[in-house]
């Protein structure tokens, strides 16, 4: 077992810090796309390898093997085609390209010919400018979300792939403006490497260049390997020198500022995507609530309770999402306003998220149909979700428990958001917070005995609202550690 790579848990904090910075960037080799079936560079030159009366499963150098059948058959056309008959194929984005595409990764890199990465930020709603010739590095899609860098070609394009030995050793002349652009961003953001085993030449040329003019101020990059187990074939020592090989590659790759996290088996690699995924999220707090009364609550403590609630959520770096709930949409927005104002910030998608919902049913669609899509929309931006108050008046002016909330707590759970009811203001948030008390490692997995004592104190009506703000503080700091 390697002693250099990094424990997962200080990837997961690292990469999603860059995240909510803006930084974050993929590589992505062939392995992120063989589990939608597509084959990796060994399988697509197999038939060619045997052509050449070497051993599929004993070469490595699979450039200079690309080479050698050019060489051979006097050209790239074999090699074309079989490029265009693999990737040519539909295939759908696996869950690693599905959890990738919602985060707010910045560019993508690939040596893949495939288009699964693309066709995953499409699925997301995003708008990707794909680029693998030099003109499209000179063009800018306005509306793009997300910049994809196809660095060997593209399957639209194959008989301009980069494969053979040829295509390698002029790509830096050819090519220099993708070169020039990779170094770039590799210095001014932090890539997670997947799927590759970085033997391709031409990101180990670029890797260099940066070293040499960055060394011992590069910044930190991720790469997810599988952690070398023993097959049934090998023997004990056969076993230790791949683990050993690991180890020094491993370590190796901290020349170039990587920093490797290991896994078990390729599953743990969509788990652990997930936990950064999961994490990201929980830094941003939907605010669920409406109120026509206030209960025990005077209308001034209530709206200052909410006020203060969305600016310490602010002020300790939570985005802030929220609908405009009757009563308490107001203050909970002028919190969040009031923080930014005191920190010299405009407004930003990044710090509060505002959705007013549709107020009348227009172009023939259903209100409360717009209302529940609404809701998906808004709580699919968050990883926690904080229930106040949620009453209504009904037909006949009674005040009766918000349904709009009950709908918010199932399409949250339904989404994996956390939910916290602060029981203490009433109504449909108290009838919440017994539920989840009930059975509340269902609901949270990871909350520990201080957790359950602080989300205990939630339902406490005698609670004052500094002490209630505050242990709200606490249980969300918690919650977005674990």
């Amino acid at each position: 077992m390697s002693n250099e790579a990094i424990a997962p848990a200080t990837f997961i904090r690292e990469f999603t810090r860059e995240l909510h910075n803006k930084n974050a960037a993929v590589f992505a080799g062939a392995g992120l796309s063989m589990d939608s079936g597509y084959v990796d560079w060994k399988g697509l030159l197999r038939e060619f390898i045997e052509d050449l009366e070497l051993d599929p499963d004993a070469e490595t150098d699979l450039v200079t093997i690309a080479q050698f059948h050019c060489n051979q058959v006097g050209g790239k056309g074999a090699l074309t085609q079989r490029i265009f008959d693999e990737f040519s194929k539909t295939k759908v984005p696996t869950e690693n390209h599905r959890i990738l595409s919602r985060l707010p990764i910045q560019s993508y890199w690939t040596t893949n010919y495939d288009k699964l990465i693309e066709t995953a930020l499409k699925d997301a709603k995003k708008v990707p400018d794909v680029k693998y010739t030099m003109k499209h590095l000179a063009v800018t899609r306005l509306d793009r979300d997300v910049a994809v860098y196809k660095m060997h070609g593209d399957i639209d394009h194959p008989a301009e792939a980069v494969i053979s030995k040829d295509d390698y050793e002029s790509y830096p002349d050819k090519m220099s403006a993708f070169v020039a652009a990779l170094r770039g961003d590799l210095i001014e953001r932090t890539f997670l490497f997947l799927g590759l085993s970085f033997a391709d030449p031409n990101l180990d040329f670029i890797l260099s260049r940066v070293r040499v003019l960055y060394e011992g101020h590069q910044r930190h990059h991720y790469s997810i390997q599988k952690r070398a187990s023993k097959w049934a074939t090998e023997s004990d020592e056969e076993f230790r020198f791949r683990e050993l090989k690991q180890h020094y590659f491993i370590k190796d790759l901290k020349r170039f500022g990587i920093q490797t996290v290991l896994v078990d088996d390729y599953p743990d690699i969509t788990r652990l995507l997930n936990d950064v995924a999961t994490r990201f999220r929980r830094q941003s707090v939907f605010l669920s609530g409406a109120a026509h009364d206030f209960g025990t609550w005077s209308q001034n403590a209530a709206e200052g309770f909410l006020h203060s609630l969305s600016y310490t959520l602010a002020r300790s770096g939570c985005r802030i999402v929220t609908g405009f709930g009757l009563g308490v949409g107001g203050p909970v927005i002028n919190g969040s306003l009031a923080w930014l104002n005191d920190e010299g910030k405009t407004i930003s998608d990044e710090d509060i998220v505002m959705r007013p919902f549709p107020q009348v049913a227009t172009g023939g669609a259903n209100l409360a149909d717009q209302w529940k899509a609404y809701r998906e929309q808004m709580l699919s931006q968050a990883g926690i979700v904080v229930f106040v108050f949620g009453n209504k008046v009904d037909s006949g002016g009674k005040v009766i428990p918000s349904n709009g909330m009950r709908q918010e707590f199932e399409i949250a759970m339904q989404a994996g958001l956390i939910p916290i009811p602060i029981g203490a203001t009433g109504f449909m948030a108290d009838e919440l917070w017994k539920e989840v008390s009930a059975d509340l490692k269902k609901y949270i997995p990871s909350a520990n005995h201080d957790f359950e004592t602080g989300f205990t104190r939630l339902g406490d009506v005698s609670i004052a609202p500094d002490e209630l703000l505050a242990v709200i503080s606490q249980l969300i700091q918690y919650l977005q550690k674990n």
